[in-house]
């Protein structure tokens, strides 16, 4: 696998020739920028695209842009230099990554958003999950357990177009039961457990009682919550929330220290992202239902279907679709 840091991508730009470039010309190639690698599922899904990509015939140069905007823009302009074919973005902001879009499609190079929509960008595709389901599965399964009392839902950037889908599928769920909650709502400045960790304490010293829920939008966020209830002796008694499954959290659910979280499972997504770049890059038709308004463009769009995991599902999700092994979640020391 070839990740590149934006410095390591434009030296190796330089070092080529020509001729070496034409010389890679032999089977399609794309560009893969990724927002970044310090989350557990990108890391994840870089190497499932990649193995599915290559299964088909063709290879990928990826990117990591270390959470920066400007740094996919670079990015952009280092893998139009290259010559690849086409681009997959994992954006940063929803909205500053509308030029990378552009710089594509003026040198007339398909573009796909993977997971995050782009705003406001002639993009081709956008390929995700169900973020609205994503909420009301979040939500649901809060208000299944907590028949009345006070939930916090910690929402996720503006920067992030899933982050208005979330919280719009948690309040989906929420709203018609406004008479039995005490529900207050506020949101991270960017997807970060130390964002999360403030927001809840600022939460705490401005209410002066722990919520008995948190609705938390991500799986990131909700490590900031598990360390300010560690620190409030409250872990185990709040019901949490989080979205991707990660390992850690799957393994907090094992000790009942979060409720649930939302798995979408990345090897599909990845391959099904795969499929579309390689049918458009091979002129086959790619079959979409629907489409999604990014501000400016109607952008076909494939939503896949998102899945709850909790203490009882545990075997029959993650393990069973290998995502994780019985021993990594449920002997982990």
């Amino acid at each position: 696998m070839r990740t590149f840091c934006i410095a390591m991508l434009i030296a190796f730009v330089a070092s080529l020739s020509s001729e070496r470039v034409s010389a890679q010309k032999d089977s399609l190639h794309v560009g893969f920028i990724l927002a970044n690698l310090f989350m557990e599922r990108w890391n994840n899904e870089q190497a499932f695209f990649e193995k599915r990509f290559n299964e088909l015939g063709g290879k990928v140069t990826f990117i990591d842009a270390y959470d920066q905007p400007d740094n996919q823009i670079s990015a952009a302009k280092a893998l139009l230099q290259i010559g690849v074919d086409a681009l997959v973005i994992i954006p940063v902001d929803a909205v500053s990554a509308a030029p990378v879009v552009q710089i594509a499609k003026d040198a007339g190079i398909p573009v796909l958003a993977y997971d995050r929509l782009i705003m406001n960008a002639p993009l081709d595709y956008y390929i995700t999950f169900n973020s609205v389901e994503v909420g009301e599965l979040m939500a649901g399964a809060v208000t299944k357990k907590l028949s009345e009392g006070s939930i916090l839902y910690l929402g996720g950037p503006a920067t992030d177009h899933n982050s208005i889908s979330i919280r719009k599928g948690v309040f989906n769920v929420l709203n018609p039961m406004k008479t039995k909650y005490s529900i207050y709502s506020t949101r991270v400045d960017s997807w970060s457990e130390m964002d999360a960790y403030l927001k809840i304490q600022d939460y705490l010293a401005n209410n002066n009682q722990m919520p008995h829920a948190i609705i938390c939008a991500a799986d990131i966020l909700t490590y900031g919550a598990i360390k300010v209830l560690d620190e409030n002796n409250a872990l185990g008694t709040v019901l949490l929330t989080g979205q991707d499954a990660e390992l850690n959290i799957c393994r907090q659910i094992v000790k009942g220290n979060v409720e649930m979280s939302v798995y979408k499972p990345g090897e599909k997504l990845a391959e099904k992202t795969a499929d579309v770049v390689w049918a458009i890059l091979n002129k086959k038709s790619v079959k979409t239902e629907e489409t999604t308004n990014n501000g400016k463009y109607e952008i076909p769009s494939v939503f896949l279907a998102p899945v709850l995991v909790n203490k009882k599902n545990l075997e029959k999700t993650v393990i069973q679709d290998g995502f994780y092994t019985h021993d990594q979640v449920f002997n982990a020391q």
